[in-house]
C-alpha cells in the first residue's frame, strides 16, 4: 500500500550493489540539495542489475532526471549512477575507487561530473580565468553554480587554461518544459559573479592581509599577479562588501558603523548577552541599516510585494527578486520556519536572508515555535557565514497577521537561545522597526526575557547537561547509540505487536538477548493497540533501568492522520509515565523515521516537539526531566534537521497568551453561592449598576451576564454568574449558564474572583467551600482571588486576614489561592477615602494591583485547559462562518452570535452530563474526556472511548471521546447518559436533537472503523 504511493520512477543500471548502498542510494535520493529529488520510497531490484527509486511528486522526479549523472561518495567506493525516466536506453552506472586519477593536461574541470552525456545543444563562454580558478577552488562555490545550472537543466565543463566554460542543455524523454532562453539565463549566472583588479598599493596590501586571516568560507578568495595586483574574486556583491571593507581603517569603520545606527535609527535599548553579545532595540527604516545581514520575513513562494518585505527589494534592486524566483524554481516552495539568502542588491548588507514565516493571524503554540524557529534559523546562517552583525525586524506581525506580542516573544526568546552559548562570531544582534507599538513590544520582551541573565564562562555555556534544570523540562540531541544510553528509560518503537520489527528493537535485543522477548510475552498477556506501550524494567545488559516498547501505526502520508494521532498520543503516554514513575531522565530515537514506518524525519520533529511544549504546559509534577533524542552516529540528515531543537527552548515557562495579543482586557469571573453578593460586587467593582441585583438572598443572578468597561485606567470584562456550588435548580439550567460562562470567558479568565461573606460560618457555608476547593484543580486555584463582601461585619480592629486565620476550612482556601484575599461592603463602604481600609475605593485598588502582580508573574497568561481551548476553537470557527455569510455584521454581532451557537451545539453534544462533571472539566478538575465517560455511569465503556479516540485527529478527541461514550447507549439516554457527541466537528453539527446527534455519531463512528480496517481495532 505503500508503495502506491509513489508513483513518479526512474531507473538505473549497477553492478554489486548491497543493501547498505540501497539505503544511502534512499536517503541520497530523498534529499533535495544533493540530488535535487525529494520524499521517494526504498531503492528496489527490477532486473539483474536494474534498480529503481519511485517518487511522491513528479517534479522531484523531473529535477533528479535533469541530471543524468549522479556521484555518491561511499565508505568504500565511489557510486556513480546515469539515471533515466524508462527502462530503454540503459547506460551502465559503475563503482571507481575512491583515490583521485592522475591529472592530464586540458582534463576540464566537470559541473557537475566527470563525464556528461550528448546533449542537443552547447553554449561556450570565455570568462576571466580567476573566475575559473575560484570555482575550482572553492567547493562551495562550485556546489551553489551546479545548483543553479541543475535548474536549467544544464551542466559545464571548465577549461580553466583556455579560459573558457563549455555548457550543456541536457535533455531527458518527459523531463521539464524548456528553460525559456537558457543561455540568457546561464549569462547572469556567470554574470553574478567579480573579478576586481585592485592597483593601489596600500589596498592590496590590506587585502591580501584580510584574506590571509579571514578568508570567509571560500566565499570572497584573494589573489595575486606577476604585476603586483590584487585579484578579489567572488560572488559580485561580496566583493563590494570585501572592498568596502579596506575603504578604511577599522576603527574609522566602526565609528562609520555606529554613526549610521544612530543617524539611519534611533537606539531605544541595549542588552548584552554571553562573550560580548549585543542586542539594540531600535525605531529605523531596515531599508537604510547597516548590517552584514540583514532579515526579511518571507512568504514560502519568496514574492516580494508586500509590507517590510516590498520595501527592501525595492531598495536592494531586481535582482534580490530574479534571485528569490530562481530558488523557487529550484528548489519549490520554501518550508516555514527556514531562511535562504540571496544578494542585498544596493541595501547596506553583504546578504539578504529570507525567513520563510507562518502567516493566519493565529496565536498558537505552533506559531511561536516556527516563529522561533525561523529566527534561530537566521541566526545560525549568520553564524555560519562568519557575519558579525545582523537586523531583524519584528517577524510576522504585518501582513502576516501574526499577533505582535507572539512575534516579538518569539524573536527575542530565540535571540536569548542563540546568545547563550560562547564563542559566536556575531557581535551585535539588531531588532528593528518603524512602528513604534512594535519597538515597544520588542523592548518589552527583552526586558522580560534578556534582562538579568547570567553570562556564563565558556565552558559552563558549551558544557552538555547531564540531567534536567530543577523542576523544568531539558531537552537534548546527541548523536549515538541508542542501547549505551545511561537514563532510567529508553524508548523503542515497534510495528505492531512485535519488539523486533525495527532496528531500534533489535539494537537492544542483541545487547539483553531472549530474556527481552520472553519478559515482553508476559508483560505484554493480550496484543497491543496502537497506541499502547510495554513497559519491562530491568533488562540485562542495559544502562538504563526501563525499556518502553510502543506500538506504532506506519506513516500513511497524511499529517494530521492516524499514523500521526497515534505518535503523538505514544509520546503523550511515554512522558507522562515518566512523570508519574519519578523518573529524571528519558532517551528516545527519532520515533517512527526508520525503515519499518518510514515517517518523514520533519514530520517526527514537528510532532515531538509539539507534544513536548504540551507535556511542560500541562505537567502537574516539579520533577525534573530530561529527553533526549539520539540520532544514529552516521545519520548527518537527521541531526540537522533536529540541530533546531535547542536545549534551552524547554526550559522557558511557558503562559498561555490571549488570542487577540494587542487586547489588554482582563476577563475576570464571579463565583460564589446564591446571595453571596456577587453582582452586587461586580456593579462596585464597575462604578455602575449594570448587573441585576435582588433583595432576596434565595434569588440571586439566574443567568450569566458580561460587561467589559474601564476601571482605574484598565480594560476589564467582568462575567457574573448564577451559584454554581449551592442551588437546586435542574441540572439542564445550570449547564446552559455554565456553557454561557464557558464561552464569555474562553479561552480562559485571568482571575477568578471567589466570593464569600463575612459572616459566621455554618455547616451550610463550610460544606461550599469544601465544594469550591473540589471543584476546582490547583492549576485553577493559582488563578484565583478570594473577595469578601459584607465587610461591615469585620471588627474594626481586624483585618481581612485576620478573620480568615481563624478558620480552618477559610484558612486552606485562601493558602490555595496563594493567599490571595480583600474585602468590600457594597452598601457601606462608599467613601472616597484612599488610603481608608474601610473604603471600597482603597479596596478596588488593591484588588486590581493583586490581579495585575498575578497576571505579571504569568507573563500576561490566563488560566486555561483543553476544554476552554475547545471552546474557544468553537467559536472561531463559527466566527469565521458567519463572517463569511453575513458580511454587513459588525465583529461584536458576529461574536456575539458566534458564542450563542457554540452553547447551543455543545449542549446537544453534553445533553444529560452531571453538572458536577461539566464543572469539574471547565475548572480543570477532570477533561471532557473523562467527564463524557464518568457520565454514562458504564464503565465498560472506557475501554471503547479509548480505542476510539486514537483514529481520530488532535483537534477532534474532544468530540471523539463525547460521541465513544454515545455509541450504543440510545437506550440509556432517558436515563442521564451521554445523548449528544461526534467524532469530528462536522458529524452532528447540525443535529436538531440528542437522539439525532446520536445517530450521526453511530453512522460517523462505524465509517471511521472500517476506513481503518487495516488497523487491528477490536
Amino acid at each position: 500500500m505503500m508503495a502506491d504511493r509513489y508513483q513518479h520512477p526512474v531507473f538505473f543500471e549497477c553492478e554489486s550493489l548491497k543493501e547498505e548502498h540501497l539505503t544511502r542510494l534512499q536517503k541520497y535520493f530523498g534529499i533535495r540539495r544533493k540530488s535535487g529529488g525529494g520524499e521517494c520510497g526504498p531503492v528496489t531490484t527490477v532486473d539483474e542489475n536494474v534498480y529503481s527509486v519511485a517518487f511522491l511528486n513528479k517534479k522531484d522526479q523531473q529535477r533528479v532526471l535533469q541530471r543524468s549523472e549522479h556521484v555518491l561518495d561511499l565508505e568504500d567506493c565511489r557510486l556513480v549512477i546515469f539515471v533515466r525516466e524508462s527502462l530503454e536506453n540503459s547506460s551502465s552506472s559503475h563503482f571507481t575507487a575512491p583515490t583521485s586519477a592522475p591529472a592530464e593536461a586540458q582534463t576540464p574541470e566537470n559541473i557537475p561530473a566527470s563525464s556528461l552525456p550528448p546533449s542537443d545543444e552547447e553554449y561556450e563562454l570565455h570568462v576571466d580565468n580567476y573566475l575559473l580558478r575560484y570555482l575550482k577552488e572553492c567547493p562551495h562555490a562550485q556546489q551553489e553554480l551546479e545548483n543553479m545550472l541543475a535548474c536549467l537543466a544544464c551542466s559545464a565543463h571548465l577549461y580553466c587554461e583556455e579560459g573558457r566554460v563549455s555548457v550543456r542543455r541536457l535533455t531527458q524523454p518527459g523531463a521539464a518544459d524548456e528553460v525559456s532562453d537558457w543561455k540568457a539565463e546561464v549569462d547572469a549566472l556567470f554574470g553574478g559573479y567579480s573579478c576586481h583588479y585592485e592597483v593601489n598599493p596600500d589596498k592590496v596590501e590590506a587585502l591580501v592581509q584580510s584574506s590571509n586571516s579571514c578568508q570567509t568560507a571560500g566565499e570572497v578568495k584573494v589573489y595575486t599577479d606577476e604585476s603586483g595586483k590584487a585579484v578579489v574574486v567572488g560572488e559580485l556583491s561580496l566583493v563590494h562588501a570585501r572592498l568596502l571593507d579596506i575603504e578604511q581603517p577599522s576603527s574609522l569603520r566602526d565609528n562609520m558603523a555606529s554613526l549610521s545606527l544612530s543617524e539611519e535609527s534611533t537606539t531605544i535599548a541595549s542588552y548584552s548577552l554571553c562573550d560580548g553579545l549585543q542586542v539594540f532595540v531600535c525605531q529605523g527604516d531596515i531599508t537604510k541599516q547597516h548590517a552584514d545581514a540583514l532579515v526579511n520575513a518571507a512568504n514560502q513562494d519568496l514574492d516580494h510585494s508586500a509590507d517590510v518585505a516590498a520595501a527592501l527589494s525595492r531598495a536592494g534592486g531586481p535582482e534580490i527578486q530574479r534571485e528569490s524566483d530562481e530558488l523557487v524554481k529550484c528548489f519549490g516552495k520554501i518550508p516555514i520556519g527556514e531562511t535562504v539568502v540571496t544578494t542585498g542588491g544596493n541595501l547596506k548588507c553583504k546578504k539578504l536572508l529570507h525567513a520563510v514565516v507562518p502567516v493566519g493571524g493565529k496565536a498558537s503554540k505552533r506559531d511561536r515555535m516556527l516563529l522561533e524557529k525561523t529566527v534561530h534559523s537566521a541566526l545560525k546562517f549568520s553564524e555560519i557565514m562568519e557575519f558579525q552583525s545582523i537586523a531583524i525586524p519584528c517577524i510576522s506581525s504585518g501582513v502576516s497577521g501574526v499577533p505582535l506580542t507572539v512575534c516579538t516573544e518569539a524573536t527575542v526568546a530565540a535571540v536569548k537561545d542563540f546568545g547563550s552559548v560562547g564563542g559566536r562570531s556575531l557581535s551585535k544582534i539588531i531588532l528593528i522597526d518603524n512602528r513604534e507599538e512594535a519597538v515597544r513590544a520588542m523592548q518589552e520582551a527583552c526586558d522580560r526575557l534578556l534582562q538579568g541573565i547570567d553570562t556564563p564562562d565558556e565552558d559552563t555555556a558549551r558544557g552538555a547537561t547531564a540531567r534536567a534544570p530543577g523542576g523544568r523540562v531539558h531537552m537534548e540531541v546527541i548523536q549515538g547509540s541508542i542501547e549505551s544510553q545511561q537514563v532510567d528509560a529508553l524508548v523503542s518503537p515497534m510495528v505492531g505487536h512485535d519488539p523486533l520489527s525495527t532496528r531500534v528493537g533489535n539494537a537492544l535485543f542483541e545487547v539483553a538477548g531472549p530474556e527481552l522477548t520472553t519478559r515482553f510475552r508476559k508483560e505484554a498477556e493480550d496484543e497491543t493497540m496502537p497506541g499502547d506501550s510495554v513497559l519491562l524494567e530491568g533488562l540485562p545488559g542495559l544502562q538504563s533501568n526501563a525499556v518502553f516498547f510502543l506500538n506504532l501505526v506506519p506513516w500513511d502520508g497524511d499529517p494530521e492522520g492516524v499514523a500521526v494521532q497515534v505518535l503523538r498520543m505514544s509520546i503523550n503516554t511515554i512522558l507522562s509515565s515518566c512523570e508519574k514513575k519519578g523518573f529524571r531522565s528519558v532517551a528516545l530515537p527519532v520515533l517512527g523515521a526508520g525503515m519499518a514506518l518510514q515517517f518523514p524525519v520533519s514530520e517526527v520533529e514537528r510532532v515531538l516537539m509539539e507534544e513536548v511544549y504540551v507535556f511542560e504546559e500541562e505537567r502537574a509534577g516539579i520533577t525534573p526531566l530530561l529527553i533526549r533524542i539520539v540520532i544514529h552516529p552516521d545519520d548527518e540528515e537527521t541531526h540537522e534537521t533536529f540541530g533546531s531543537v535547542q536545549n534551552d527552548k524547554f526550559t522557558e515557562d511557558f503562559h498561555h497568551k490571549d488570542p487577540a495579543q494587542e487586547s489588554t482586557t482582563m476577563r475576570l469571573v464571579l463565583l460564589g453561592k446564591t446571595g453571596s453578593g456577587k453582582s452586587h460586587l461586580g456593579n462596585t467593582i464597575l462604578g455602575e449598576e449594570h448587573f441585576a441585583t435582588y433583595p432576596s438572598p434565595n434569588s440571586g443572578t439566574m443567568k450569566c451576564q458580561t460587561e467589559t468597561k474601564t476601571v482605574s485606567g484598565r480594560s476589564i470584562t467582568l462575567i457574573d454568574t448564577p451559584g454554581f456550588f449551592d442551588t437546586g435548580r435542574s441540572e439542564e439550567d445550570l449547564n446552559s449558564e455554565i456553557m454561557s460562562c464557558m464561552t464569555e470567558c474562553a479561552p480562559g479568565p485571568h482571575a477568578f474572583l471567589i466570593v464569600l461573606r463575612v459572616d459566621k460560618f455554618t455547616e451550610h457555608e463550610q460544606a461550599v467551600i469544601t465544594k469550591i476547593v473540589q471543584s476546582f484543580s490547583d492549576e485553577a486555584l493559582k488563578y484565583a482571588v478570594v473577595v469578601f463582601t459584607h465587610g461591615d461585619q469585620l471588627d474594626k480592629n481586624l483585618k481581612i486576614e485576620d478573620f480568615v486565620s481563624q478558620n480552618k476550612n477559610l484558612s486552606d482556601l485562601v493558602s490555595k489561592c496563594g493567599g490571595r484575599c480583600h474585602v468590600f461592603d457594597n452598601k457601606h463602604w462608599n467613601n472616597n477615602q484612599p488610603n481608608n481600609y474601610r473604603s471600597n475605593q482603597f479596596q478596588l485598588e488593591e484588588l486590581l494591583k493583586t490581579i495585575e502582580k498575578m497576571v505579571a508573574e504569568r507573563n500576561g497568561g490566563y488560566y486555561t485547559n483543553k476544554t476552554l481551548q475547545h471552546v474557544e476553537t468553537a467559536i472561531r470557527e463559527q466566527v469565521e462562518q458567519i463572517r463569511h455569510s453575513m458580511p454587513d455584521k459588525t465583529p461584536e454581532e458576529i461574536r456575539k452570535q458566534a458564542k450563542t451557537n457554540v452553547i447551543n451545539r455543545f449542549l446537544i453534544q453534553m445533553a444529560g452530563t452531571g453538572t458536577g462533571a461539566l464543572l469539574g472539566g471547565f475548572f480543570g478538575v477532570v477533561t471532557l474526556a473523562e467527564f463524557a465517560i464518568k457520565a454514562t455511569k458504564n464503565p465498560q465503556l472506557m475501554n471503547v472511548a479509548t480505542k476510539l479516540i486514537r483514529f481520530v485527529p488532535a483537534a477532534q478527541q474532544q468530540n471523539a471521546l463525547v460521541a465513544a461514550a454515545a455509541v450504543g447507549l440510545v437506550g440509556a439516554a432517558t436515563g442521564g447518559g451521554i445523548m449528544g457527541g461526534v467524532i469530528g466537528n462536522e458529524a452532528a453539527k447540525d443535529a436538531e436533537s440528542p437522539l439525532e446527534a446520536i445517530q450521526r455519531t453511530y453512522k460517523a463512528v462505524e465509517e471511521k472503523r472500517k476506513s481503518l480496517s487495516h488497523v487491528r481495532f477490536s
